[in-house]
């Protein structure tokens, strides 16, 4: 009897862009080059003033897989993934920062069924490069143990090298575009309140690159003020309540 390998899940990759022109290509073909191929590539620009319009727009008139979603004005990256997961399909969706690329065989470890099943937010380990440095050692903020407590201490997952439920992402409403920037923090906080099963892999499937242009995340004044926000969720409460009573 012929072995049927276990099918993988379905996934649809949303790519938020701003002012990414001279980069986001290398994002888009890093997950068309993945050996188990997505569902579609959503690549949303956000009002930038480059040509990353032009850049999107030439690849998705190039690759079936790829749809450009150009907007009009600059919405913020919680917006545009908003927009980008509004059109996804499939059974689960990466976000990947239009500056980051995934490793090869990235998402046949992140969508593997021992990974999905049982779970809603699978995440792996990322590479970070500085500039033109060489990549540095795998390294992943959540050491797999209690998901709160490593929420606690930080944006400890990051889009790109995780994978989400589309139920899960719809159940939370999605990214809150109130926030510019710890975003991501507010949003696996939230999925994590509602419950969502977290999973940590021992995989490498991403590069983190540190590449020019403008960050918000640069702004420490902001920054601060949105973690505060973060960690004023009743989803907290627990831990901070823990803390109190060792003190």
């Amino acid at each position: 009897m012929q072995h049927v390998p276990p099918r993988l899940a379905s996934y649809d990759v949303v790519i938020p862009c701003h002012n990414r022109a001279h980069v986001v290509a290398d994002a888009i073909d890093s997950v068309l080059a993945q050996d188990h191929a997505p569902c579609r590539v959503i690549v949303v620009d956000d009002g930038s003033s480059d040509a990353s319009a032009t850049v999107i727009r030439a690849l998705a008139a190039a690759h079936d897989r790829v749809e450009a979603v150009i907007l009009p004005r600059n919405v913020g990256a919680s917006q545009a993934r908003n927009s980008g997961v509004a059109l996804a399909t499939a059974e689960w969706v990466a976000f990947l920062d239009s500056d980051d690329v995934w490793l090869p065989g990235a998402a046949r470890a992140l969508l593997a069924p021992s990974a999905t099943a049982g779970h809603d937010i699978v995440v792996g380990h990322f590479a970070r490069i500085e500039g033109d440095a060489a990549p540095g050692a795998p390294e992943c903020g959540w050491d797999g143990g209690c998901i709160g407590a490593g929420l606690m201490s930080g944006g400890v997952i990051g889009p790109s090298w995780s994978v989400v439920r589309r139920q899960m992402v719809e159940r939370v409403q999605g990214f809150d575009p109130s926030f510019h920037n710890c975003n991501d923090w507010d949003f696996y906080t939230r999925a994590a309140a509602a419950g969502a099963r977290f999973v940590r892999l021992e995989t490498c499937v991403a590069c983190y690159r540190t590449v020019a242009g403008s960050r918000l995340v640069n702004d420490t004044a902001i920054g601060e003020r949105n973690a505060r926000r973060v960690l004023a969720h009743p989803y907290f409460d627990p831990w901070r309540d823990r803390a109190a009573i060792s003190a």
